[in-house]
């Protein structure tokens, strides 16, 4: 009965170390093996800006940096280029700031990618590149880091093309993005977490208009191979996850609240591990459980 408490303090006091003690030499190590770091896109999932429309005619090398847009708060794109093959747009009037990191869509390389402002914050910063490199070489379905600048505190993801699971959703008539729940006076007194049971209860009327079983399925062994990797994601929700425009098959994004407990004992993983598990079943109205045996995901 003691031990969820237990975790939850370490947990907490494990991102107070983070912040105040280890973030700084953390950055040092990344800054001294950046290419370590940016190598992992050499293999990892990249997309052209020329596949989605975006004429780079202007730029005298494509190894230069162009804005395309920036990304609001719901995940709409204020465009500085014009129209961009499959990606949502609005005008300056809907444009709504985000709240917590900036967002910038942008062509680097020649490539499409999102340089993600983290505002000082640099245990988020830290967290978000160890996560990234280490679920990418675990062959996770997770954007590639294209671009690290260690001194603003940004990194530059490559961008997944395809539909934000949220929006599609909310495409279908359910009231989750931000902008509608502000605007909906029956959710607007709601707290934080009735806001977001309102959110969950709400998706899961359409939620199998959007996706099937399979892509449940497919989300679900990604989410047991972050588990391998011995993150907890602390962060699933349907803003988080793309439906890859090619495939189909789930993408995942945002990993600023993830943790890894490498040396976490057997019961205290499990009980970590079974809450992310828990989230889950309640987003896509399913009762998975993670059985390990021989490192392998079960889904009952």
């Amino acid at each position: 009965m003691l031990l969820g408490p237990c975790l939850r303090f370490y947990a907490w006091a494990k991102r107070i170390v983070l912040k105040y003690y280890l973030a700084e030499k953390k950055i040092r190590y990344w800054r001294q093996n950046r290419q370590k770091l940016l190598a992992i896109a050499d293999t990892g999932y990249k997309i052209t800006a020329q596949s989605l429309g975006v004429d780079l005619k202007d730029l005298q090398q494509h190894s230069q940096r162009l804005e395309l847009g920036l990304i609001d708060q719901d995940g709409f794109l204020l465009s500085k280029v014009g129209a961009i093959a499959n990606v949502p747009t609005i005008c300056r009037e809907q444009f709504q700031a985000r709240r917590r990191f900036g967002l910038t869509m942008v062509a680097i390389h020649g490539y499409v990618g999102v340089e993600k402002h983290y505002r000082g914050n640099k245990a988020a910063f830290v967290n978000e590149i160890e996560a990234h490199y280490r679920l990418g070489l675990a062959g996770c379905n997770v954007p590639v880091i294209l671009e690290a600048d260690f001194d603003n505190l940004t990194l530059t993801f490559s961008y997944i093309a395809g539909r934000v699971l949220h929006e599609e959703l909310a495409r279908r008539g359910a009231v989750v993005r931000d902008r509608d729940i502000e605007g909906n006076p029956q959710l607007t007194w709601l707290g934080k977490r009735r806001r977001a049971s309102a959110r969950i209860a709400e998706s899961r009327r359409v939620l199998y208009d959007v996706i099937d079983s399979q892509f449940v399925e497919d989300l679900f062994a990604e989410l047991c191979k972050v588990h391998e990797a011995r993150f907890i994601w602390n962060d699933i929700k349907y803003g988080n996850i793309i439906i890859e425009e090619h495939s189909g098959k789930p993408y995942m994004i945002d990993f600023d609240w993830a943790l890894r407990y490498p040396n976490l004992g057997p019961t205290a993983w499990r009980i970590l591990r079974d809450r992310d598990i828990e989230k889950f079943n309640a987003c896509f109205a399913t009762d998975r459980q993670m059985v390990e045996r021989n490192v392998v995901c079960y889904a009952h």
